[in-house]
């Protein structure tokens, strides 16, 4: 497991928002925003609240991309890694909680209001490699990895 350093970390929560791409059973990648979610020091953890076409390919690949983006800095981070489903009652309650309370206060549109009341899967992204996303810097050089990605991510 990688660890996300703290200024990472940061940077993700002050952007309130990346998106996650994913492929299934065919070779059509899926791109969705995510505004409910909670970072720690190896995994990011999110709410899906539609179980749509991302949830359907994480069930068939666990294997996803995460990016993240401020547009005013042209600084940003991709992560890619592995997908699970938070099922265990006490823990899915804890995580879910937590999202909606940090969402909250990130965001108070009555839209996310809605959506905080609804029933959600929980989702853990391992991250396994870490890349720049930043214009000046090598994006095809990780930043931390824990496999080999010239073999992984060819």
């Amino acid at each position: 497991m990688v660890k996300i350093p703290l200024e990472i970390k940061k940077f993700v929560e002050e952007q309130g928002v990346f998106v996650v791409g994913s492929t299934g059973g065919t070779s059509l990648t899926n791109v969705s925003p995510r505004i409910f979610f909670k970072i720690d020091d190896e995994a990011i953890y999110w709410l899906d609240f539609f179980k749509h076409k991302s949830y359907k390919n994480f069930k068939i690949n666990p294997w996803a991309t995460v990016a993240v983006f401020n547009k005013e800095n042209l600084k940003g981070y991709q992560f890619r890694g592995t997908i699970s489903f938070i099922t265990d009652d006490p823990t899915k309650t804890e995580i879910k909680n937590s999202i909606i309370k940090e969402t909250l206060e990130r965001n108070l549109s009555d839209k996310v209001k809605s959506l905080s009341n609804q029933d959600a899967e929980i989702i853990q992204f391992e991250v396994k490699v870490c890349y720049s996303l930043n214009p000046e810097e090598y994006s095809d050089m990780s930043i931390g990895s824990d496999v080999d990605s010239t073999q992984v991510f060819k």
